[in-house]
Formats: structure tokens, C-alpha cells, sequence
């Protein structure tokens, strides 16, 4: 550029306005810097949130306990049997022999060349033990094989059809889809299909598995079923036959489910305290970190503490051996964690598993005979007289401490609003009148659950709460620094055009600087 003396040159100029758009840049870069602890903070707080979540997840294993362990049915050898068992089981031992599977009947038809050749049209129809017989018509255009095969699977007989290719040829294969001797099925084909029929021994069609029972011995009982799956003969527990032979099979109460449950959520307890207590403190090496002083969080994992170093869950039953979680095994260190002592818990499990159920989380226990607790909904801590108005035919009506409560198949729930809301008691077939009181405990489950329901809840919990107003603050700042940016930019744009317009005029003014220059320079030497 054509400089005047005293001008700035070109790249001077654009260090200027390099300097000036960077000045302009400040208040924006001053916002961005206070963006930084505002993301740390949601960060930290999104960690806190997960943590707690996966302690909501393993205090749900606690929501629906007991007074008594479950059962669980082991066989041996395995492979043999499989089985499950009701609260209404009692536990034993039992032998199983003579074990005979039960088994669906089974047809194939004589070979034919090709799947697809038109057999000719005609019905077929298939009648299952002593049940009415289902026609399936076979019209022409439809009268192969695979054509035949789709038409008994389409009519639902209770018999699946398919073709099959032995190596040599094709077969219709027929099979029942029950098992038992009171579901074997003959089948009559008429027109051009009556090569599959079967009625027996001699018919067009060949049995290769007849329908049967299953059967066996159990301690010394005789036992037949038509299904494989074996109910009521064990009051309370279903077995499932899987292989012939002999098994012995045991009904036994399982302590080891509420036992990892609970090392499950003195697990997730531990992250989530440690996961507040990384954040919430001051470090020396790093400095504060982004929860410390926050009041809320704090408190939050104070009281996750107190939940279990307190005086133990609410309305337990009278004459418990156990009326604290320190009682059976929990403790909290000096360091702020939580420990379970396997040894202390297991023996509190085997002397009195229902005392422990009852510190860990709601249960419900019947002073009546005629009254069982199915369940404690959310229901509090306290105790509930039951009054039956009505039990007919299952049907169950009356009322719980005064609350609505109706039913079907025996179970009563109370209805609407109320501190029993949601408890599910079976009541005795045809009992009415007062059934005496059901009382529910409050544990662990309950106290932590409302202190993760106060931090999570979707618009109202207040970590929840406390993210989004972060979120919220982070947006606002990100608006000001796109203003400002915004702003910055058009100054610079301003000078960067302002500084052309100099340089243009100082362009013009040089060029009539040198005509002047010549002009007089001229004149004085005219003169001369």
C-alpha cells in the first residue's frame, strides 16, 4: 500500500483490528469461561443421578418380600426334572422313578414322488380324542402336498402339518400338539385324498409315536399325567418331566436370593456415596470440587447413611430378635461406607428369616388363618383390621380399617386413597366377618426408596430439579455468548470497513499530494 508519511502501514492496520475484534471477543470469552464450572456441575450432577439410579434399581429387589423365604425345586440328577413352587408349598424331599415322558401322537403318510404334483381334491378331516371333528377342505389348485400341508395348519385342528423329504421321496407328516392319551386324533380323507387317513392299525397312514401319558412313581405312588408339566400331585409345586429314569427332587426354602439382594444394594449404596463424596469434598491437588457446599447433595447422602445406621425399619412385628439393620450385620465405617457381615446376616436368615425380611423392606404378616398377605402395594406401616361382607364363588367384599376392598379368585385389594392403598390379602374360600389384623412393616426398602424418589422424580425430585435449572443456565449464557459474538463480529466489520475507507481516501489524497508535488515543482522551475 502507498503510505503517507506518518501512516500506518497495511499490517499494521490489521493488527489493529486483529487487537480490537479480540477486545471485542471479551465479554463472550468472560461468559464462556463462566459456562466451565456450570458444566462441571451438571457433569458431577448427571454421575450423582446414575448412581442413584442403579441404587433404585437394587432396592427393588427389596419392594416385594415375604415373612417366609421362597422355595425353589432342585432335581438331581439334572436334566431330569425342572419344577417351581408357591408360598403354599411345603418343604421335603421326594423320589421320583419309573419316569415314562408323555408324548404327542404322530403320522406320516406312505412316499410320494414330489411336493408339488396335484394329488387331487377332497376334505380331510381330523378328530381329536373325543372332541368334534375338524374339516378341511382341499379345493383343486391347492391339492399338493405343501397345499395340504398349509390348509390343516391354517384350520387349526390341533395337528401341525409338514412335508418332509426323506433322500428318496415326500411324506406328510402329522403331529399333535398336545401330549396325552386323551389327544390321540384319527383322520379321514375323502375324494382324492384318501391316502390320508389313519383309524388304526392298516390305514393309508403310519403312527409313528402314539399319544401318551406321562407316568411314574413318587415315594411309592403311582402317578399318570397327560402332560409332561405335573400340577397338584406336590401341593404347591409344579414339575416339569424332561428325561425318563429316576430323580430325587427337593423343595427347599432359598435364603440366597434376599441375601444377594441384599449385598447387591449395599453394593450400589457404596457407589452412590462415594460417586457425592468424590465430588462434594476439596482436594488438595485439584482444589473443590463441583458439588462442594451444595447443601442439597450433601444432605442427601447424609441421610442415605442415617437410612441404615438408624434405629431399624417401622411397625416391625412384636418380639422380633431384630429391630436394627446393625443387628443383622449392616454397619457404616468411619469412612462413610456401608459393610454387611455375610456370617451375621446369614445366621439372622436362618433364625429368623422373617424378622430380617422386615427390617429390609414391607411385608405384611395375618393374625387369622383365613387370611393370607399377597402383597403390600404402598401401603404404611401400621396395623389393619379386616371385615369380609361378601365371599361367594370367589368373589371377595369388605373392607380394610375401614377402606374399600373388593376382589376375584379369592384375592381382596383395598381400593382408593388411604394408608393401606394396595394391599392384597387371599382370603379364605366362603369366610366372613372379622378376620382379626394385618400389620405391615416398614424397612430399609422404604426410607431409601423415598429419599431416591425425593432426588429422582421426573419433575419434581430434587437432583432433577437441579439439573435442569443448571441446564437452564447454561442455555441463558450460550444465548448472551451468541450475542455478544453476534456483536463482536459487526464491530470488527464495522472497522475492518471503517479502516478501508481511510486507506481509500488517504489513496486519493496521496494521488492529488503528487500532482500538487509536480504542479508547483513545475511552476518554480517555469519561474526560474
Amino acid at each position: 500500500m502507498t503510505t503517507l508519511s506518518g501512516v500506518l502501514s497495511s499490517s499494521q492496520i490489521t493488527s489493529l483490528i486483529q487487537q480490537a475484534s479480540a477486545a471485542f471477543q471479551e465479554p463472550a470469552t468472560l461468559i464462556q469461561d463462566q459456562e466451565k464450572p456450570v458444566e462441571a456441575q451438571i457433569s458431577a450432577l448427571g454421575q450423582v443421578q446414575s448412581s442413584l439410579s442403579s441404587l433404585q434399581s437394587a432396592m427393588a429387589q427389596l419392594a416385594n418380600l415375604s415373612s417366609t423365604p421362597p422355595l425353589t425345586v432342585t432335581a438331581t440328577p439334572n436334566g431330569t426334572i425342572t419344577g417351581t413352587a408357591s408360598s403354599t408349598a411345603i418343604a421335603g424331599t421326594y423320589s421320583l422313578s419309573s419316569i415314562v415322558l408323555a408324548h404327542q401322537e404322530n403320522l406320516i403318510s406312505s412316499q410320494f414322488t414330489s411336493e408339488s404334483s396335484s394329488l387331487g381334491s377332497g376334505t380331510i378331516s381330523i378328530k381329536i380324542g373325543a372332541g368334534s371333528p375338524v374339516v378341511v377342505n382341499v379345493p383343486t389348485g391347492q391339492d399338493t402336498l405343501a397345499g395340504v400341508a398349509a390348509a390343516i395348519n391354517a384350520a387349526n385342528a390341533g395337528v401341525s402339518a409338514a412335508v418332509v423329504f426323506d433322500g428318496t421321496g415326500y411324506e406328510l407328516t402329522l403331529t399333535g400338539n398336545k401330549t396325552g392319551s386323551a389327544n390321540g386324533f384319527t383322520v379321514t380323507g375323502t375324494g382324492s385324498l384318501t391316502s390320508l387317513s389313519y383309524h388304526g392299525s392298516g390305514s393309508p397312514m403310519t403312527e409313528t409315536q402314539a399319544a401318551s401319558n406321562a407316568s411314574f412313581t413318587l415315594n411309592g405312588i403311582a402317578v399318570s399325567s397327560g402332560s409332561n408339566t405335573v400340577t397338584g400331585t406336590v401341593p404347591g409345586v409344579t414339575l416339569t418331566l424332561q428325561a425318563s429314569g429316576s430323580a430325587t427332587v427337593t423343595v427347599a426354602a432359598n435364603t440366597s436370593t434376599l441375601s444377594n439382594a441384599a449385598q447387591a444394594v449395599v453394593g450400589a449404596l457404596n457407589t452412590a456415596v462415594t460417586t457425592i463424596g468424590k465430588y462434594d469434598t476439596y482436594n488438595a491437588a485439584t482444589g473443590a470440587g463441583p458439588l462442594l457446599g451444595d447443601v442439597n447433595i450433601e444432605t442427601l447422602q447424609q441421610n442415605l447413611l442415617q437410612a441404615v445406621s438408624g434405629p431399624g425399619g417401622v411397625g416391625l412385628p412384636s418380639g422380633t430378635p431384630y429391630n436394627s439393620l446393625s443387628s443383622i450385620g449392616f454397619a457404616v465405617t468411619s469412612s462413610g461406607t456401608v459393610t454387611l457381615d455375610s456370617s451375621t446376616f446369614s445366621s439372622a436368615l436362618s433364625t429368623n428369616y422373617g424378622a430380617v425380611a422386615a427390617l429390609l423392606g414391607s411385608i405384611g404378616t395375618a393374625t387369622s388363618a383365613d387370611v393370607a398377605v399377597a402383597g403390600v402395594g404402598v401401603a404404611k406401616a401400621g396395623t389393619y383390621a379386616v371385615n369380609i361382607t361378601s365371599n361367594t364363588g370367589g368373589t371377595v367384599v369388605g373392607t380394610v380399617n375401614g377402606q374399600a376392598a373388593s376382589g376375584t379368585a379369592g384375592l381382596l385389594v383395598v381400593n382408593g386413597a388411604g394408608a393401606a392403598s394396595g394391599l392384597s390379602l387371599n382370603i379364605t374360600a366362603g369366610v366372613t366377618g372379622a378376620l382379626g389384623n394385618v400389620n405391615v412393616s416398614s424397612g430399609l426398602y422404604s426410607q431409601i426408596s423415598a429419599l431416591l424418589n425425593g432426588a429422582l422424580a421426573p419433575s419434581t425430585g430434587s437432583v432433577t430439579q437441579e439439573i435442569s435449572n443448571l441446564n437452564s443456565t447454561l442455555t441463558s449464557m450460550n444465548q448472551q455468548i451468541t450475542s455478544l459474538q453476534q456483536q463482536a463480529q459487526q464491530q470488527t466489520v464495522l472497522l475492518t470497513q471503517q479502516f478501508s475507507a481511510a486507506e481509500q481516501t488517504l489513496q486519493q489524497l496521496t494521488t492529488v499530494s503528487s500532482f500538487l508535488t509536480q504542479f508547483f515543482n513545475s511552476g518554480s522551475s517555469t519561474t526560474s
